[in-house]
């Protein structure tokens, strides 16, 4: 792969501690099954990486509508807070995970009413809102009434952004960083500027990667996964191949572009070849190559935490400021009033 020229980890300074307030951070983690538990190591992993001096409280919440297998009841009873006990007060920013579609329309999704509610509490009661891939078009569907579009082809791979604008969570303008995508979806930069959305990270052929609108709480909309591992895509790959030699799905899959080795590549292209000529008839277990084709490290990492840092700076600011601001009150509770930016 390409590797471009990355933002990179401040591994070389001593880790001392910020004298600054605690700062508690939500995830709302509203994956699949298969996928609850990895996403919720990603996000805590990442965030934990990128807080580097700073003390971080991290919660996760999971949302009551979201249909679960009785073992994922289990995890989350055990694990997790439910979503309605956001409200309770505590936290400073919250981060929004997608899920996997079950309705033709996002707005028909079993969950719909609850997270559009706390969508709307977070604008009020955060002083950031990151939006992670479906649910960034949920958000934008609930706030401003734009439409995802359905993609001719699924867009996964790794592909280079460059910043729009400069912007404290990017960097400056043309500023080039990798992010891993993958969806049937997206949205167009047309749209979101009509509706006042600024477009941080975008690409001529990819679209539209970061994306942010101030609500009160500025809210920060991800189409790619700067969390995924390294891994992440090649297992998605051969989801979709299992789908689809299985007959589940007549979605023909798409490989991972700009993901793989040349040599990985080349394996890969006969592989399918030779899948998809025998389809129903094509050996399943050939499928494991693709586990072991998956790159060592995840050329975006240091892209992905340095944003993160960027994002948990800012949080601190405002935590701070409100902190300074409400410093002859007493016990202020930061969570439960709106935030300035």
């Amino acid at each position: 792969m390409n590797v471009l020229s990355q933002p990179t980890r401040p591994a070389s300074r001593a880790r001392t501690k910020n004298h600054g307030p605690r700062i508690t951070i939500g995830l709302i983690n509203n994956m699949a099954d298969p996928a609850l538990k990895v996403t919720e190591r990603q996000f805590r992993g990442l965030v934990a990486e990128a807080a580097f001096d700073f003390d971080i409280a991290f919660r996760v919440f999971a949302l009551a509508t979201t249909r679960r297998s009785a073992r994922a009841l289990d995890y989350i009873e055990a694990n997790y807070e439910p979503a309605r006990a956001v409200k309770s007060g505590g936290l400073h920013a919250l981060i929004i995970t997608g899920a996997q579609p079950q309705a033709d329309r996002l707005c028909n999704e079993p969950y719909w009413e609850e997270l559009v509610e706390l969508i709307d509490w977070a604008k009020s009661h955060t002083a950031s809102t990151i939006l992670s891939c479906l649910a960034a078009h949920a958000g934008v569907l609930h706030l401003d009434a734009i439409e995802r579009r359905p993609l001719p082809q699924k867009c996964t791979g790794v592909f280079p952004f460059a910043a729009a604008a400069s912007h404290a969570l990017v960097g400056g303008r043309s500023r080039v960083r990798l992010s891993p995508h993958s969806r049937y979806n997206g949205l167009l930069e047309s749209d979101l500027k009509q509706a006042g959305y600024a477009v941080l990270t975008n690409s001529p052929t990819h679209g539209v990667d970061i994306f942010t609108k101030d609500f009160g709480s500025q809210f920060v909309f991800m189409q790619g996964h700067p969390e995924y591992d390294a891994n992440s895509l090649a297992r998605e790959y051969r989801r979709d191949m299992d789908l689809y030699l299985r007959g589940e799905t007549e979605r023909k899959p798409a490989r991972p572009q700009g993901y793989f080795e040349a040599e990985a590549e080349a394996e890969l292209l006969h592989m399918e070849r030779r899948a998809f000529a025998a389809r129903s008839g094509a050996p399943l277990a050939e499928l494991a190559m693709i586990d072991s084709l998956a790159p060592a490290d995840a050329a975006w990492r240091d892209a992905a935490v340095s944003f993160y840092r960027n994002w948990i700076e800012m949080i601190a600011d405002a935590v701070g400021r409100a902190y300074a601001a409400s410093a002859e009150m007493e016990a202020p509770e930061f969570a439960s009033e709106p935030y300035v930016w």
